[in-house]
């Protein structure tokens, strides 16, 4: 869940492909010269049935840059890659490529603001991990319009949250969602049946089992001593507190990703929050203060009976309990949110890990190659992917693919991505995830009210957020 501050750079030469003939950038003219050789040396070879040399290949370097714990995204570029230069080679064409690749684990807003740095002085990378913040980047002039990448191969939607001004401006390489967690164990433990901890599931995703009887669920749990604390969430400011605002019936953005203030929704999100941490004492108070290492050992181990939050924070949570994945499937269910009496459906968001292309690369149309390929023969490596950190593929193909399939978490929620909600690039929201935290941590400590906080937060937001949707 938590990011770490280290950094790792790693040199991978070697690794070939070419470039298709609409040459890019300053190398554009390099690129048809090449190509014209090329078409000349194979006139040759017809003729003559000797091979000619006279095409010179053509090196390029591309830079790969990645932030995050796994590097299961950056190996899907370079094997796909590696796979366009099988096909590129077949085909005669004269340009390999070199990557020099630059991992890092740091936080998102500090990697954010590397880049629009190394924009500005003239050094990012070409191809990047790009953080929800889509818009951000476009504001600065970091991103490329990569909308021509965009098919059917994609899942529906998934391109959403990076959109700006219906333009595409990141590729989506997963399909993660943010949905409850709860532990089976805990629920037998206050004697629930076998037969009624399955059936929970199908109750909530059809609406019969709601978001008010899930809180009565996590306050029983905790009576009857199932667990310590009935629900958990993150330590530090995160969209994942949006979907519970969702959940409650509260908005954060309109079609167009505009910022909304919901009063009445935040209204009724707060009290949640105040009574689960000083009335209910289903949350402990100092929840901000524990860390993510306690609060993953919390979930994985039962202690904590539900957690909201990404799917793929799994990984982290049976590390966190010592548990191997199969165990861990075995105690733990994924559950969409679920409908309350303020909403009309349950729902799991919809929230990609996406990879940008330097607005300021050199070579565009090679960088769209590897996307394309992703997204076609290769999407073998997106399945990968998804299986390692426990989502689902943005490629409908990939989904398809055993490794999504036979996953022992995966297997079971693949019926989400029809309840799936995709959030677009909302412009601001970072202020609002900021504000709305510090009054998150204020209530569960009871120093003060949901009336207050929602008043404090509302001053916070029109003193510093201009363009706001007050409602």
């Amino acid at each position: 869940m938590k990011k770490k501050g280290r950094a790792l750079t790693a040199v991978l030469l070697g690794l070939t492909m070419v470039m298709s003939l609409a040459g890019c950038g300053q190398k554009k003219e390099n690129t048809a010269d090449t190509a014209a050789a090329g078409s000349e040396a194979a006139k040759t070879e017809e003729s003559t049935g000797e091979k000619s040399t006279s095409a010179a290949m053509e090196t390029i370097t591309l830079k790969l840059g990645f932030n995050g714990d796994f590097l299961t995204m950056p190996e899907a570029v370079l094997g796909a890659a590696e796979n366009l230069n099988k096909k590129y080679e077949q085909e005669g064409k004269n340009i390999r490529i070199e990557f020099e690749t630059d991992y890092q684990t740091i936080d998102n807003s500090e990697y954010h603001n590397n880049i629009v740095f190394a924009h500005k002085s003239g050094d990012a990378p070409d191809i990047f991990i790009c953080d929800a913040d889509v818009a951000g980047f476009v504001k600065a002039g970091c991103v490329l319009d990569i909308t021509d990448v965009m098919s059917d191969a994609f899942v529906d939607g998934v391109f959403t949250p990076t959109m700006v001004d219906g333009k595409a401006y990141a590729m989506p390489f997963d399909l993660p969602l943010r949905v409850i967690y709860y532990s089976n164990k805990d629920l037998a433990d206050i004697g629930w049946s076998q037969d009624e901890i399955d059936a929970l599931p199908e109750k909530i995703r059809d609406g019969e089992f709601t978001l008010e009887q899930f809180m009565d669920l996590c306050s029983e749990v905790v009576e009857k001593g199932g667990a310590k604390y009935g629900l958990v969430h993150r330590p530090g400011a995160g969209n994942d507190f949006f979907d519970m605002l969702n959940a409650f019936g509260g908005q954060y953005y309109d079609e167009n990703g505009s910022l909304v203030f919901d009063e009445a929704g935040i209204t009724r999100f707060f009290e949640s929050i105040y009574e689960n941490a000083n009335t209910t004492k289903i949350t402990p108070p100092n929840l901000n203060q524990l860390g993510w290492d306690t609060i993953n050992k919390m979930v994985g181990t039962g202690e904590a009976f539900a957690y909201y939050g990404p799917m793929f924070s799994a990984t982290y949570v049976a590390q966190a309990a010592g548990l191997e994945t199969e165990e861990f499937a075995k105690n733990e269910t994924f559950v969409l949110f679920p409908k309350s009496e303020y909403t009309d459906a349950p729902f799991a968001t919809v929230a990609p890990q996406m990879m940008a292309i330097s607005a300021d690369t050199k070579y565009p149309d090679v960088c769209k190659d590897i996307f394309r390929e992703l997204a076609g023969d290769s999407n073998s490596l997106l399945a990968k992917h998804a299986g390692t950190i426990y989502t689902l593929s943005c490629i409908k193909e990939a989904n398809k693919n055993p490794e999504v399939t036979e996953n022992p978490i995966l297997k079971n929620v693949t019926y989400m991505a029809d309840y799936a909600r995709s959030v677009p690039a909302i412009n601001n929201l970072s202020s609002l995830k900021s504000e709305m935290f510090t009054q998150i941590v204020s209530l569960e400590l009871g120093q003060t009210t949901p009336e207050q906080a929602v008043a404090d937060l509302k001053t916070q937001i029109e003193l510093n957020v201009n363009n706001v949707i007050f409602k």
